[in-house]
């Protein structure tokens, strides 16, 4: 549970034991500051072949170490639009003589920022519509009860507004999930068995175990779905029996024929046999209308939301390993919901960190994807995101040149770029000028929560009422993954996997 809900259920017994930074083997390393060199402009676009040619051409030559035992390979990031096609132009030079002309001095990898967004995406594709605007609990109800007209563009179009929506959503439904388990009627109301004697005077040990014991109740109660274990069991049996094809015998007394389609052999038993007996799909339905779709939406939407949480908490904590292992998930997620681009990229991603990369260079893929520009814990963001920052300061820059802008003018200035962002921040640091940090103050934030919470709670969104759905969301299935077919799934990867082992031939 976030540091954050507990605050608000005013536990301060518990704030000097709650675990704000999960610590790994670098957390000392990703703490430092960052530092970069800007290396300049080249005039060329990359949505070009001919020029993206030229860009590779460059960085082969200008960048890739050489040393007596050849060439060292480097990484190269961008996001997966430009990982791909810089990948696919390599592959295309793969019959060069030597390895300047095959480009092999390079790794291309995607960064984190789109990729991010990119799920975000998947969750106001899944959870947000304009119809459900009157369903009080819903995503575009909340946005409208918190006056965020901004988030209601998505993340595509505001990705800060819709972001800071999401975190207060996702604290209120969790915050609201812990008062369900509990019992609790009340954000401030701590019963007095609710904590034993023995653990609110115990030591910091005690109290922090039974704090991540209770913590994980709720995480195994209203988090934990069962929907990536259920993908995982059956891309597992997919790849065992790959090649079986499900049978639908006739169930007519006597009757030997056997159709390889539900709908087919429904037709034949009413036909020849006159056998009206009710469908697998109805009794599929008459299940799916007995069933609490307003909760199962509520939980859904919770789950997933603790997956982008868990992802942007890795990124924010420089946690390299614990962010692949995620991207493991998110691939069902990007393969499931039309994001087959990145399903691609991040299954060659697993592949190439687990059997084709070199220690070292699998060892720079899981870590060096973050930037911390102030130094300390939990102040990490993606390099991709770094470089849009840095985008955005150039532009400035060379808007000012106004009739004097040219290629030798901008060349200038983007080399430049490093030691200009350094002054002025010096400068501000001197005139006492504090920039927006863009982060909404705590207090506002936490009046959100609190309305929202009354919201769930009215709407009793976490007991379970059978029969009941929202009409924007009929019969809404809280397995987010239901459209994966693993069958399909483990054949997709097997063929991708073995059209890389014949590249790398």
């Amino acid at each position: 549970m976030s540091s954050e809900a507990w605050k608000i259920f005013n536990y301060q017994p518990f704030s000097n034991v709650v675990l704000r930074h999960i610590p790994h083997q670098y957390s000392t390393e990703m703490a430092q500051r960052s530092t970069d060199f800007p290396l300049g402009l080249l005039f060329k676009d990359e949505n070009k072949s001919a020029d993206l040619a030229e860009v590779l051409q460059h960085f082969q030559k200008t960048y890739v170490p050489k040393g007596p035992d050849g060439l060292s390979t480097i990484l190269v990031g961008g996001d997966r639009l430009s990982e791909a096609s810089s990948r696919n132009l390599q592959w295309a030079y793969a019959d060069g003589i030597n390895i300047e002309e095959r480009l092999d001095g390079m790794e291309f990898m995607f960064e984190d920022w789109h990729a991010i967004r990119v799920l975000f995406g998947i969750h106001f594709k899944v959870f947000f519509s304009e119809k459900s605007a009157k369903e009080h609990g819903t995503l575009c109800a909340n946005m409208t009860k918190l006056r965020c007209s901004n988030a209601k563009q998505g993340p595509h179009s505001a990705y800060n507004a819709y972001k800071h929506f999401f975190i207060t959503d996702t604290t209120a439904l969790l915050v609201t999930a812990a008062m369900e388990h509990f019992g609790l009627q009340d954000v401030a109301e701590i019963p007095e068995s609710f904590v034993p004697e023995e653990i609110a005077s115990g030591s910091t040990d005690v109290r922090r175990t039974w704090l991540h014991a209770k913590s994980a109740e709720i995480v195994e109660k209203f988090i934990l779905l069962g929907d990536v274990i259920e993908a995982r069991t059956g891309l597992c049996e997919a790849s065992v029996a790959s090649t079986e094809t499900k049978h639908y015998p006739c169930r007519a007394q006597g009757c030997k024929q056997v159709y390889a389609y539900l709908k087919a052999r429904e037709n034949h038993e009413l036909k020849k046999h006159n056998l009206d007996v009710p469908s697998e799909t109805l009794s599929e339905n008459t299940t799916l209308s007995k069933r609490d779709h307003k909760q199962e939406h509520t939980l859904a939407r919770l789950s997933f939301s603790f997956l982008i949480l868990d992802m942007l908490d890795a990124i924010k904590e420089g946690d390299g390993k614990r962010l692949l292992r995620l991207y493991k998930v998110a691939m069902l997620y990007y393969k499931g919901y039309g994001h087959s681009h990145y399903a691609y990229s991040t299954l060659l991603m697993t592949l190439q960190v687990n059997a084709c990369l070199t220690p070292r260079l699998s060892h720079s893929v899981i870590w060096n994807r973050f930037w911390n520009s102030k130094g300390g814990n939990g102040n990490n963001f993606p390099l991709d995101l770094h470089l849009e920052h840095l985008n955005n300061f150039l532009k400035s820059f060379l808007k000012g040149l106004g009739p004097n802008l040219s290629e030798k003018s901008a060349s200038r200035v983007s080399q430049s770029i490093g030691v200009l962002k350094e002054m002025m921040e010096k400068v501000d640091g001197d005139l006492g000028i504090n920039r927006p940090t863009g982060t909404h103050r705590a207090e506002q934030q936490t009046q959100d929560v609190m309305t929202l919470i009354e919201v769930f709670k009215a709407g009793q969104l976490f007991t379970e009422i059978p029969g009941r759905e929202f009409q924007a969301y009929p019969r809404f299935d809280k397995n987010l993954l239901r459209k994966i077919k693993y069958k399909d799934m483990w054949q997709w990867m097997r063929l991708k996997m073995t059209e890389w082992r014949k590249l790398k031939k």
